[in-house]
């Protein structure tokens, strides 16, 4: 199994799909991050590396699309 550098972020509030998902990601040879919230993930300072995000359109708070937003104004 390949260890990557990459991080693959998960955000969720139900940690029963947070932890499924870093299980199975973790067994490809990914790296994974879990979120239980969209705030915490945007709280977290960037990655300088390729990344992927998994992310829940329907989170309390700051929805899912609220995030996505926020870091495609990042990019450009």
């Amino acid at each position: 199994m390949a260890v990557s550098t990459s991080i693959v972020f998960v955000v969720d509030d139900d940690i029963s799909v947070r932890e499924s998902l870093e299980f199975l990601i973790r067994n490809e040879g990914w790296q994974p991050e879990t979120f239980a919230s969209a705030r915490a993930f945007l709280d977290r300072p960037r990655v300088p590396f390729p990344s992927c995000l998994i992310l829940d359109i329907s989170l309390p708070g700051l929805n899912g699309l609220e995030p996505q937003k926020r870091i495609a104004m990042k990019s450009d």
